[in-house]
C-alpha cells in the first residue's frame, strides 16, 4: 500500500478533483472579465491547460492507472 492510498480513498480524490476543475472554470471567468481582450486568450490557454490536466487525472483515477502514469512521468523527467 502507498502513501497516497493511506491519505485517501480513490473516492476523496474524485470529489477533490471535481470541485477544483468546477473552481477552475469559475475562476477563469472572473479572471477574464478583469483583464483587456488583448491579454485574455493567454489566460483562457492557461486554465484550459490546468482543467485538461485535472479531467486527465480524474481518468486515470477512475481507470486505476495512477501508479502507472506516475511511473512514466517520472522516467520522463528523468531522462
Amino acid at each position: 500500500m502507498t502513501i497516497l492510498d493511506k491519505l485517501m480513498e480513490k473516492k476523496d480524490l474524485k470529489t477533490y478533483i471535481e470541485y477544483r476543475i468546477k473552481f477552475l472554470e469559475q475562476e477563469q471567468t472572473s479572471e477574464m472579465l478583469k483583464l483587456p481582450e488583448s491579454e485574455r486568450g493567454f489566460i483562457q490557454e492557461r486554465f484550459h491547460g490546468r482543467i485538461l490536466e485535472l479531467i486527465r487525472l480524474k481518468s486515470a483515477l477512475q481507470n486505476d492507472k495512477i501508479k502507472y502514469y506516475s511511473k512514466i512521468y517520472y522516467n520522463n523527467t528523468r531522462q
